[in-house]
């Protein structure tokens, strides 16, 4: 690999960690929102906005080889998508693993 392709994955490395930290920071947000929100309406938007920040973090991971970021999107992605179609329910249980995937992601992307 020569000096500019060096330089080039730098770049794009950057932009990632940038563009992670975002869909961190919405997904965390997002979550606050939700623990506060009662009605039905407002819960399937967040809801929604958090899947979306999951998926385009996870594509954005897998994009620049991420994999670690991949693999914890993807189950995350999943119990959306089953909250969504109202097949699993938030409790307690729901919210410590987001968290808790709020912790480790943020870790992997300033790391």
């Amino acid at each position: 690999m020569d000096n500019r392709d060096s330089e080039f994955l730098k770049r794009i490395q950057a932009t990632f960690r940038v563009e992670a930290e975002e869909h961190i920071k919405s997904f965390s947000s997002g979550l606050i929102e939700l623990e506060k929100t009662q009605t039905k309406e407002d819960i399937t938007v967040i809801i929604e906005t958090m899947f979306r920040e999951v998926h385009s973090l996870k594509g954005a991971a897998r994009s620049i080889g991420q994999k670690e970021i991949e693999s914890i999107c993807q189950p995350l992605e999943s119990l959306f998508s089953a909250l969504k179609r109202h097949e699993n329910t938030l409790n307690q249980a729901t919210y410590d693993l987001f968290y808790k995937s709020v912790e480790v992601l943020s870790k992997l992307v300033s790391a």
